[in-house]
């Protein structure tokens, strides 16, 4: 069983996310989404994020959120350290592509996650900067 991948963000980001990675490398198994709408009980997400990483108990499972420090990413660290669950925040398309990608090749959480966000800070790049480099 692969590692689960959990999405936790604000609104329906992690959904378009989903749906944005898989637009690239097809569909996609284990891959879940919650949605911190405008007045979601925080008690409710607790219950959701436990469900989800349940199924992912023997596999263990990664939760992303989008933005450290908001109410998605506070939830979901009440679950670090338990149930091999490991949380990521700053979620981008670069990121989750490269967990998809790494979750066939056998490599433990941790390992996982650090290059995952290897990936995501990569992919930041400012165009006019790299054009003043390359002229």
């Amino acid at each position: 069983m692969m590692v689960g991948i959990v999405l936790v963000t604000h609104g329906r980001f992690g959904e378009e996310l989903k749906k944005s990675a898989e637009m690239i490398l097809g569909s996609q198994e284990g891959v879940e989404t919650i949605s911190m709408e405008y007045g979601s009980s925080l008690a409710d997400v607790a219950d959701e994020i436990e469900k989800m990483i349940a199924r992912y108990e023997d596999s263990g499972a990664i939760v992303f959120t989008d933005m450290f420090g908001g109410s998605p990413s506070n939830v979901a660290m009440a679950y670090l350290g338990s149930k091999n669950v490991e949380v990521v925040s700053g979620v981008n398309l670069p990121m989750l592509i490269k967990a998809l990608g790494l979750r066939r090749e056998n490599k433990s959480i941790r390992v996982m996650c650090n290059e995952c966000a290897d990936s995501a800070r990569q992919s930041i790049i400012v165009a006019g900067e790299l054009l003043k480099e390359t002229s």
